[in-house]
This record gives structure tokens, sequence and C-alpha cells, in this order.
């Protein structure tokens, strides 16, 4: 915190006389100007300070339980997404344990009719017709029709081992594949054991940790720090990320204003510009969406996940490199679904809704920046 009140000092030292010389061409004014600006920010740095020993402690602990909770919803979620894939596979595996057991029958019962007709006819039936003809080569092709009906008897019965050798088999692999699921589910129970208890000590948590801001009144300077800290991290990612070249055949980002879609669905409660909370000095820098928790959020342009983790005030927060110094970022999240590195696709699952970083209620903080600089998301995505 001390460092973000830091930064925050030198950014405004530096400004400060820019803005100065602008507005006016008295050099007193300028230096008057400037002190004003050191001695509300060295108070603003003081109250940072204090806020940030009271509730330092409590913060990080909130980190490690919703990173918990994150991780274990995404285990959950893959859990699922493997049990519906194996119900697919169970189904396939009836249908074809379905289609053997039909073909074995068949051939059961063609295999009974032709020993049923060898029977009848008696063992030394194909000699008794060869004995019995005069013409030697109409008992030649006797013969051969007897040795035909004999392979053609051979190959029936050989097929019918290979149908019931198939068939045990895929009855053994539905056996296996049932007690996977079963596995899974089991796994799947656990997993939300171990997230009630994870969410029972995040509740408490959060709890502690809304008391102490409560009574420290605290909550435009908490606001301050979160809106410092997160322009940090977006000036240090930008400055310190090694740009890629845009993947071949892809859109640049900046192509795609106005018709980039919203990277998840649902009530529009804070827009870009609007006032954040009882002061009317704070603003949004970008949009808070209000949807169901656990809602898939997707990439709104493809790019490189450059940040995945947990920042004050954000939450489990999630950043895009779109390049070309475009970034965008995805707050306040559940779980996250990509790691750093990782490349995604336009409209591919990134994280999920949640109401991480001491929300009330889950929603998505959604933010678009070029180069450290905020944008209005309205004019780049279709609302």
């Amino acid at each position: 915190m001390r460092a973000v009140a830091v930064c925050l000092l030198g950014v405004l030292l530096a400004l400060a006389p820019l803005l100065s010389s602008a507005q006016a061409n008295d050099s007193r004014q300028a230096r008057a100007e400037l002190e004003q600006t050191q001695k509300e920010v060295e108070q603003l740095k003081k109250l940072l300070g204090g806020l940030q020993a009271e509730l330092g402690g409590v913060e990080r602990e909130l980190a490690t339980v919703e990173r918990d909770i994150g991780q274990i919803r995404r285990q959950s979620r893959e859990l699922q997404q493997q049990l519906q894939q194996g119900e697919q596979q169970l189904q396939q595996m009836q249908l074809q344990s379905q289609a053997l057991e039909q073909e074995v029958a068949g051939q059961q019962q063609q295999i009974a009719r032709q020993l049923r007709a060898a029977w009848m006819a008696g063992e030394q039936d194909s000699l008794r017709v060869l004995l019995s003809q005069d013409d030697p080569q109409r008992a030649s092709r006797m013969l051969r029709y007897y040795q035909y009906l004999n392979r053609a008897r051979m190959q029936e019965i050989q097929q019918y081992r290979e149908s019931l050798t198939r068939l045990q088999q895929a009855r053994a692999e539905r056996v296996q594949l049932l007690a996977d699921q079963q596995q899974r589910r089991e796994q799947l129970k656990q997993r939300e054991q171990q997230l009630a208890g994870r969410q029972d000590e995040r509740n408490a948590v959060l709890a502690n940790l809304r008391n102490r801001t409560r009574e420290q009144s605290q909550q435009l300077k908490a606001r301050e720090a979160e809106r410092a800290e997160l322009e940090q991290l977006v000036k240090r990612l930008d400055e310190a990320i090694t740009r890629i070249p845009t993947p071949a055949g892809s859109q640049p980002f900046a192509q795609a204003r106005g018709k980039l879609p919203l990277p998840v669905r649902g009530e529009i409660i804070a827009r870009f510009g609007s006032q954040r909370g009882d002061d009317a000095r704070m603003k949004w820098d970008g949009l808070v969406i209000r949807a169901p928790e656990g809602h898939t959020v997707h990439a709104i342009h493809g790019g490189r996940v450059v940040f995945a983790d947990w920042l004050r005030g954000a939450g489990l927060l999630l950043i895009l490199d779109h390049g070309n110094g475009y970034l965008s970022l995805y707050g306040h999240s559940q779980s996250l679904l990509r790691d750093v590195g990782s490349w995604v696709q336009p409209g591919e699952a990134i994280a999920t809704v949640g109401s991480s970083g001491g929300q009330a209620g889950p929603s998505l903080y959604f933010s678009i920046r070029h180069q450290g600089r905020a944008l209005d998301p309205a004019a780049w995505c279709m609302l």
C-alpha cells in the first residue's frame, strides 16, 4: 500500500505542473497548486497507511480463502464436464451393447438352424449323396457344395465368437465406466463439502472485514487504494509485458470497436463515468454487470492472459492482453479458468461470475484499457 501511495504521489507530482501551466501562466499560482497537491497526497498517504495496517491481515486471509474457493469451483466444473462426457459415453456404449446383443442373438439362431439341419440330415448325408451320383462331374460339384457349406458354417461360428468377445468387452468397459462415474460423483461431493466449508470461512472473514471497514469509516479511502493499485498493475503490465504480434488472420482489437460482445449477459448496475459510492469524486472506470453466480465469463476478443490472481478490490481478476496496448479486465470472479501465459480465442470461457473482493452479491467488473488509460466499454461493446 505504501508503494502504491508513493507511486500515486509521483504521478500527481508529475501531472500537477503540466496541468497548472496549461491553465495559467502565473508561476506563483502553479507553485501554490503544487504545494496544495503535495499536502493532499501526504494526507491520503497517511490515511491509506493506517487503513492498510488495520485491514491487511484480514484481507490476506480473505484472499487466501477466495483463491481456494476459485480453485475448488474450477475443479468442480471440470468434474461436472467429465460426468457429462461419461454419461454420453454410457449412452453410446448402451446402444453399442444392444446392437451387439442383437447381432449375437441372430448369429445364435442361424447357427442353431444349421446344426438342426445337419443333425436331421445325418453325418453320412454328404457321403450318401456322393455315392448315389452316377455322373462324376455332378459328384464333384456336390462335393464342392458341401465343402462350401462347411466353410460358411465355420466362418459363422468364428464371427459368433468374435461378436461374443466384443460384447463381453463392451460390458466390461461399461462396468468400468460406471465405476469411474461413481468415483467422480464422490469426488464432486467432496469438493462441494470443501466448498461449503470454505464459503463459511469466507463469509466469516468478509463479515469481519466489513465490520472493521465500517468502524474505521474508511470506505472512500479503500476505494481510492483499490483504484490506485489496479492502475499501478495495469501500468506495470503495460510497461513489462513483451508484446507478441497478433496471430496471422486475427482482427486487430482496434478494428473491432463497437462490435465486441459483452463478456456476460446481465444487468448493468454501474456504467463508465458514473458515481461510485456516496462521494461524487469517485467515478467508475468500467462496467459492473450483475449476473447469476457461476455464469460463464467469455473473452471479448482473442488475446493472452497476463494476470490471473486475487487483487484488492477487484477480487479474483483476469487480464487479457490484446496487443497494441489494449487490455481487458474481468474482476470479482468466482473462479479463473485460464492461467497466465495462455492464449484464448474470442468467446472462450475464461472465468465465472462471483462476488470475490468483498462484494455483497455476484457481479462482473469489466474494463477496457489502452496504454493504461480506461476506455468506455459502451463505445466498444454491443450493449
